[in-house]
């Protein structure tokens, strides 16, 4: 991928990009019930992200939201969310050691699906701190970021979702001259998400005139 990204890139996906009634609806409900008293409110959340998700290619084999909302019930999340929205300072250390105790409930899914609930579950309840991850928007990201963008691995954290966080925060700063200001996360993963599509029809653009049959006289 081409490292530079331009203004008029980044102002022309943000434009196009409007929040759907039904992403806003989620928003509000993880907004209004981020507790996890009612198994029944927490399956709706779960079903929700999970339906979003698999419109833009995320899916998760085999999943029960009623199985993983019980399971989040009984895991102590509360003290965790708690632990995030009283700190004064937030730390990434702070969002790896929680991205990390989600993913762990999800433990029963592949560690790629898991890895990418646990952060889309985040960042609907704190959409300003955690940022989306999936494969694509993850290799998006390190791409333009040129590298392992800082992040020092840790035994507890997974370094999957650390080095695609890292690389988001970087970007972040790089793009706030294009941008104009600070992209929040769900900005941050439109772009991304733009910025790999626009790489895969150039690269099927390529693929195509390479391969195209060449006539002679």
């Amino acid at each position: 991928m081409n490292p530079d990204i331009t203004r008029e890139f980044i102002a022309d996906t943000l434009a196009q990009s409007i929040l759907d009634p039904r992403t806003r609806a989620l928003y509000e409900l993880c907004f209004m019930h981020r507790h996890h008293f009612q198994d029944d409110i927490v399956t709706d959340k779960l079903r929700m992200i999970v339906r979003i998700g698999a419109e833009h290619g995320f899916h998760v084999n085999d999943f029960s939201p009623e199985f993983a909302a019980h399971r989040l019930g009984q895991s102590g999340v509360d003290r965790w969310f708690a632990g995030i929205a009283t700190a004064e300072r937030l730390d990434q250390a702070l969002v790896f050691e929680m991205h990390k105790r989600i993913m762990d409930v999800f433990a029963d899914l592949p560690a790629e699906q898991a890895r990418s609930l646990a952060s889309k579950y985040l960042h609907f309840h704190f959409p300003e701190l955690f940022f989306i991850y999936d494969s694509r928007v993850a290799a998006a990201a390190f791409d333009l970021g040129q590298g392992e963008c800082g992040y020092l691995a840790r035994s507890e954290h997974d370094p999957d979702y650390g080095r695609f966080f890292a690389c988001c925060r970087k970007l972040t700063e790089r793009l706030v001259g294009p941008a104009g200001r600070r992209l929040n996360p769900r900005e941050m993963d439109r772009v991304l998400r733009a910025w790999a599509d626009h790489h895969e029809v150039a690269m099927t653009a390529g693929s195509s005139r390479t391969s195209a049959p060449v006539a002679y006289a």
